[in-house]
């Protein structure tokens, strides 16, 4: 990618900020090895081909949109789409399995680091310890990497020795100043006693102490209890989307596009 296209693709992705977190963190290493950009004068569209099947995002303008939507191969994707994207797309697919979610953004001014005491950091030597948590559990995060706990933003909680809580993020941009929380897990007969809402807020605090500015998570909007431990800990819910694993068709019309990679 040159410098100018990195810039203007930077610069558009800019504009949405909240909406547009993972992608700018994307950019760099190590997730820009596994980006695939088409860009538009006012859109963007991302293919990450670090998961299997890969994530498809896109940004900007539906006019703009349309055309690089139209290009992406034929083939299975993770969906990252608001509406408008997702209606763009719909004649080209031809089966999914989606859930609608919250993209849901920090208020810096509503956190209470008071809510962190007792959550104590994790590292990669805590590697075998989280992943006994998660288990087989159905739910399980399934966006988890090791490499993750090298942002230095994980916590847990343990009770009797063993970790039953663990929240997380998914990227960080230092550079950027945004971080993306995910990897929240609370053992199940461990629930409902505000574990998550710790280990989340001990994330937040050494993120913000950091100078990390804009904090996201994602959320499905049927999990009731999530969004209520989010809302206590100061995030509101930003716009909603789009999530889920689909078959995308083969494109009826050539558009002409400019691909970036």
């Amino acid at each position: 990618m040159t410098l100018d296209l990195l810039d203007r693709v930077e610069r558009m992705l800019e504009r949405e900020r909240l909406w547009s977190a993972y992608a700018l963190a994307d950019l760099e290493p190590p997730h820009a090895a596994h980006a695939q950009w088409l860009a538009a004068e006012d859109a963007v569209v991302l293919i990450y081909r670090a998961f299997e099947p890969p994530v498809l995002f896109a940004a900007g303008s539906p006019d703009g949109a349309r055309a690089l939507l139209a290009k992406i191969p034929s083939g299975r994707y993770l969906f990252t789409l608001m509406g408008t994207h997702r209606a763009l797309l719909a004649p080209r697919i031809q089966e999914s399995t989606e859930t609608q979610m919250w993209r849901m953004a920090l208020r810096l001014e509503k956190f209470d680091a008071g809510l962190a005491a007792g959550a104590e950091p994790l590292s990669r030597e805590d590697l075998p310890a989280i992943e006994e948590l998660f288990g087989e559990h159905p739910d399980r995060p399934d966006a988890f990497d090791p490499g993750q706990l090298d942002d230095h933003a994980f916590f847990g909680v343990r009770q009797g020795g063993a970790l039953v809580a663990v929240a997380g993020t998914h990227v960080v941009s230092q550079r950027r100043r945004l971080a993306a929380v995910g990897n929240v897990f609370t053992q199940p007969q461990h629930r409902g006693h505000g574990l998550a809402t710790q280990v989340t807020a001990g994330v937040l605090q050494a993120l913000l102490g950091r100078g990390v500015e804009t904090i996201v998570l994602n959320v499905s909007m049927r999990n009731a209890p999530a969004i209520r431990c989010y809302e206590r800990l100061g995030f509101w819910p930003f716009c909603g989307y789009y999530e889920g694993v689909g078959r995308v068709g083969p494109a009826s019309d050539s558009i002409e596009e400019q691909t970036v990679r």
